[in-house]
C-alpha cells in the first residue's frame, strides 16, 4: 500500500498541467514494473561478478540490458520482481558504443513474458521522467528524474542528462516520460555523478553487431569483446559534460583494447584539443585518418572549433569535406546550412541542409530551429515556421534563441502576453538575448507598457543591440543615448 501511494504521488507530479489519465499511467508502469528484471553475472566459482537492471521488450523473452553484465560471466540470472528466476539462452546482438545487449531468455514455464514496447515518440516536452530502477537503490524501486540537459552525441543520438538518485544497478532500467511511453534506457557515471539516458531510437540504429546462431559465444567473446566494456560509452558522457581529461583516458582505454578503433581516436583527439594538448590531438586524427580515410568527425570537429574562433570561411571548407564524406550527419548538415547563408545568400542549400538533417536525425533539435529561423526571416512562411519552432522546443526546451523566435512568431500575430512569457523564457536561458530584449520591448510597447519597454531596448542596447538604440531615441524621452555603455 504504502508503495502504490509513492507511486501514485509521483504519477501526479509528472502529469500536472497535462491533461492525461494518471489512473492510466499508472496502470502501465504497474503493467512494466512486471518486465523489468535485475540481472547478474556469476564467476565459474559462483562468487557475483555484476549486478545491472534490464527489462524484456517482446512477449518471447528478447530482453535489453548493459552489455557490461555479460563481460567474464561464467552464467547470467535474471530474476523479475516477483522472484521469478529465468536464464540467457542467447545473446543475439550488441550495440558497439551504447553499452546495451539484446538476448533470448530462457521461456520454461512457456508461457511468455510481460514486456515494454519502445516508443518512438521521444520528442513530446516533458520536464521529468520516471526511471524504474534497482528496488535496492531507490525506494520502492522507482526514481522521478528532472531533465537537465540534451545533447545530440556522436555514434548515440540523443542523449538526455537528469537530476535523480539511482546508482549502477539501475543502468539499464526503463525511462517512461508523462505519457506513460518508453522513451529511453537509464544510465549513470559514478565518476560524475551524471545520470542520464539514451534515447529508444538507439535501439534501431545502424551500430549493433548481430550474433550467429550456433556460434553467437565465439562471435561475442572472440570477435566483438570490445562491444562489452564501457570505455567509448562512459568517455563520450565524459565528452558531452566536458570532462575533457577523463574522456580521454577512457578513449585510451578504449584503443589499449581495439588499437585499430578509429572512432576512439578521434574522440580522444578532440578531447585533447580542449585540454590544449595539440600535438597529441594532431597524433590521433592522423592515426584515424590512416584507419578510415572517409571518416567525417575529424573535419566536422576542425569545422566547429574554426565557427568558435569566428573563421567562418576556413569553417565552410571544413564542413564541406565532412559532408562530402558522409552526408547525414544532422550537426555538419546544420552548421553548413547556417554557413550558406551568412557566406553566400544561398536560401536554397541552406533549406536542403536543414530537411536532411531533420530526414536524418528527427529528435535533432537545432535542424528544427534553423529551418525555422530561415522560413521566417527568408522564406516569408511564419506558419511553416512556427510548427517547426513548436517542434525544436518540444524537442529540446534548453534550447538557446528558440523561445525568442517563438515569442517573434506571436508577435506578428498580435498575441502579445505569450510573446512577452516566450521572451521571458529566452531569456532565463540567456540573459544576454538581445533580440529577446528588443522583441520584448516591442510587445510591452504595444500593449501600452512604456517603462518596460524602453528598460528593455536599454537593456538591449547596452548590450550593443544598435535597433533598440534607435528605438530609445525615437520612443523613449527619459532615456537618452548617452547612458547606453555605462
Amino acid at each position: 500500500m504504502r508503495k502504490l501511494c509513492k507511486l501514485a504521488l509521483i504519477i501526479v507530479t509528472l502529469l500536472f498541467c497535462f491533461n492525461i489519465s494518471a489512473q492510466n499511467v499508472l496502470d502501465k508502469i504497474n503493467k512494466y514494473e512486471k518486465a523489468v528484471f535485475s540481472i547478474s553475472s556469476y564467476t565459474k566459482d559462483g562468487i557475483l561478478n555484476y549486478t545491472t537492471s534490464g527489462f524484456f521488450i517482446s512477449p518471447d523473452g528478447i530482453g535489453l540490458a548493459p552489455s557490461k553484465v555479460f563481460l567474464k560471466a561464467d552464467s547470467i540470472n535474471i530474476t523479475l520482481r516477483n522472484g521469478r528466476t529465468y536464464g540467457v539462452d542467447r545473446v543475439l546482438s550488441t550495440h558497439k558504443i551504447a553499452n546495451l545487449a539484446m538476448f533470448k531468455a530462457y521461456d520454461y514455464r512457456k508461457k511468455g513474458f510481460n514486456y515494454i514496447v519502445p516508443s518512438q515518440n521521444t520528442e513530446r516536452n516533458q520536464n521529468e521522467v520516471l526511471i524504474i530502477s534497482h528496488p535496492n537503490e531507490t525506494e520502492d524501486g522507482v526514481s522521478l528524474g528532472k531533465i537537465s540537459k540534451i545533447f545530440q552525441a556522436p555514434f548515440l543520438d540523443r542523449v538526455v542528462f537528469i537530476d535523480s538518485n539511482f546508482d549502477r544497478m539501475s543502468e539499464g532500467s526503463p525511462v517512461i516520460n508523462n505519457q506513460g511511453e518508453l522513451v529511453g534506457i537509464a544510465g549513470f557515471s559514478r565518476k560524475s555523478g551524471i545520470h542520464y539516458y539514451i534515447s529508444t531510437h538507439t535501439l534501431n540504429d545502424t551500430l549493433w553487431t548481430d550474433h550467429p546462431y550456433n556460434e553467437w559465444q565465439k562471435s561475442l567473446y572472440n570477435y566483438h569483446s570490445s562491444d562489452l566494456t564501457t570505455y567509448m560509452h562512459k568517455g563520450i558522457i565524459h565528452f558531452l559534460n566536458e570532462e575533457w581529461i577523463e574522456a580521454a583516458k577512457n578513449f585510451s582505454l578504449a584503443i589499449r583494447q581495439s588499437p585499430n578503433n578509429a572512432e576512439a581516436y578521434i574522440l580522444r583527439g578532440e578531447s585533447r584539443r580542449q585540454y590544449e594538448n595539440y600535438v597529441g590531438m594532431r597524433d590521433d586524427f592522423k592515426k584515424a585518418r590512416s584507419l578510415s580515410p572517409n571518416e567525417f568527425l575529424v573535419d566536422y570537429f576542425d569545422g566547429r572549433n574554426l565557427l568558435k574562433q569566428h573563421k567562418r570561411q576556413e569553417a565552410f571548407y571544413k564542413y564541406v569535406s565532412s559532408i562530402e564524406k558522409y552526408d547525414s550527419y544532422a550537426p555538419a548538415l546544420t552548421d553548413f546550412g547556417l554557413l550558406a547563408v551568412e557566406l553566400r545568400k544561398d536560401i536554397e542549400t541552406a533549406l536542403k541542409c536543414y530537411n536532411k538533417s531533420i530526414e536524418c536525425s528527427p529528435l535533432y533539435a537545432k535542424g528544427y530551429y534553423e529551418r525555422s529561423r530561415l522560413l521566417q526571416q527568408y522564406l516569408n512562411n511564419d506558419s511553416l515556421a512556427m510548427e517547426d519552432i513548436e517542434k525544436a522546443i518540444s524537442l529540446d526546451k534548453f534550447l538557446p534563441g528558440a523561445y525568442s523566435i517563438r515569442g517573434t512568431l506571436k508577435i506578428l500575430t498580435e498575441n502579445y502576453m505569450d510573446a512577452i512569457s516566450d521572451f521571458d523564457r529566452a531569456l532565463d536561458i540567456d540573459p544576454n538575448d538581445t533580440h529577446a530584449l528588443f522583441n520584448r520591448g516591442l510587445a510591452y510597447f504595444n500593449l501600452g507598457m512604456k517603462n518596460k519597454s524602453c528598460s528593455d531596448w536599454e537593456k538591449a542596447g547596452q548590450l550593443g543591440h544598435f535597433k533598440s538604440i534607435k528605438y530609445i531615441s525615437r520612443y523613449c524621452s527619459k532615456v537618452t543615448t548617452k547612458n547606453i555603455g555605462k
